[in-house]
Protein backbone atom coordinates (compact mmCIF):
# COMPACT_ATOMS: atom_id res chain seq x y z
CA UNK A 1 0.00 0.00 0.00
CA UNK A 2 1.33 3.42 -0.96
CA UNK A 3 1.42 5.51 2.20
CA UNK A 4 3.28 8.50 0.77
CA UNK A 5 1.81 12.00 1.12
CA UNK A 6 0.29 13.40 -2.08
CA UNK A 7 -0.07 17.06 -1.01
CA UNK A 8 0.41 19.47 1.85
CA UNK A 9 -2.16 21.95 3.21
CA UNK A 10 -0.95 25.18 4.80
CA UNK A 11 -1.60 28.89 5.37
CA UNK A 12 -5.32 29.35 6.05
CA UNK A 13 -6.20 32.91 5.01
CA UNK A 14 -9.77 33.04 6.35
CA UNK A 15 -11.24 31.84 3.07
CA UNK A 16 -9.35 28.62 2.46
CA UNK A 17 -6.01 26.85 2.54
CA UNK A 18 -3.05 26.97 0.20
CA UNK A 19 -2.01 23.58 -1.18
CA UNK A 20 1.24 22.27 -2.60
CA UNK A 21 2.01 18.93 -4.25
CA UNK A 22 4.74 17.21 -6.27
CA UNK A 23 3.95 19.51 -9.21
CA UNK A 24 5.63 22.25 -7.17
CA UNK A 25 9.06 20.60 -7.39
CA UNK A 26 10.91 17.77 -5.71
CA UNK A 27 11.30 19.65 -2.41
CA UNK A 28 7.58 20.42 -1.96
CA UNK A 29 7.35 18.55 1.36
CA UNK A 30 10.04 20.69 3.00
CA UNK A 31 9.10 24.16 1.69
CA UNK A 32 6.30 24.92 4.15
CA UNK A 33 5.12 23.78 7.56
CA UNK A 34 1.69 22.26 7.07
CA UNK A 35 -0.49 19.17 7.19
CA UNK A 36 0.52 16.30 4.93
CA UNK A 37 -2.39 14.82 2.99
CA UNK A 38 -2.64 11.20 1.90
CA UNK A 39 -4.77 9.46 -0.71
CA UNK A 40 -6.58 6.24 0.10
CA UNK A 41 -6.25 3.58 -2.58
CA UNK A 42 -9.47 2.44 -4.21
CA UNK A 43 -10.45 -1.07 -3.21
CA UNK A 44 -11.78 -3.00 -6.17
CA UNK A 45 -13.68 -6.28 -6.36
CA UNK A 46 -13.75 -8.66 -9.31
CA UNK A 47 -17.08 -9.59 -10.92
CA UNK A 48 -16.78 -13.03 -9.32
CA UNK A 49 -16.28 -11.48 -5.86
CA UNK A 50 -19.26 -9.17 -6.38
CA UNK A 51 -21.49 -12.05 -7.48
CA UNK A 52 -20.36 -14.11 -4.48
CA UNK A 53 -21.82 -11.41 -2.22
CA UNK A 54 -25.27 -12.65 -3.24
CA UNK A 55 -24.56 -15.72 -1.10
CA UNK A 56 -25.14 -13.58 1.99
CA UNK A 57 -28.41 -12.10 0.67
CA UNK A 58 -31.58 -14.11 1.06
CA UNK A 59 -34.06 -12.75 -1.52
CA UNK A 60 -37.69 -13.86 -1.43
CA UNK A 61 -38.80 -16.79 -3.51
CA UNK A 62 -40.44 -14.41 -5.98
CA UNK A 63 -38.41 -13.43 -9.02
CA UNK A 64 -38.16 -9.68 -8.39
CA UNK A 65 -35.63 -7.78 -6.34
CA UNK A 66 -36.73 -4.90 -4.14
CA UNK A 67 -34.78 -1.79 -3.14
CA UNK A 68 -34.21 -3.39 0.25
CA UNK A 69 -32.43 -6.30 -1.44
CA UNK A 70 -30.30 -3.93 -3.50
CA UNK A 71 -29.29 -2.14 -0.28
CA UNK A 72 -28.47 -5.47 1.35
CA UNK A 73 -26.35 -6.38 -1.68
CA UNK A 74 -24.51 -3.05 -1.63
CA UNK A 75 -23.76 -3.44 2.09
CA UNK A 76 -22.44 -6.94 1.46
CA UNK A 77 -20.13 -5.58 -1.26
CA UNK A 78 -18.85 -2.85 1.08
CA UNK A 79 -18.15 -5.38 3.84
CA UNK A 80 -16.25 -7.58 1.39
CA UNK A 81 -14.21 -4.65 0.03
CA UNK A 82 -13.25 -3.49 3.53
CA UNK A 83 -11.89 -6.96 4.34
CA UNK A 84 -9.55 -6.90 1.30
Amino acid sequence: MNNEPVAIRYDFDGYGYQYMDSGSGSDWQTRVDGELLYANPVKELTDKEILSCWDGVDPPEECWITDEHRIMFARAILRKAQKK
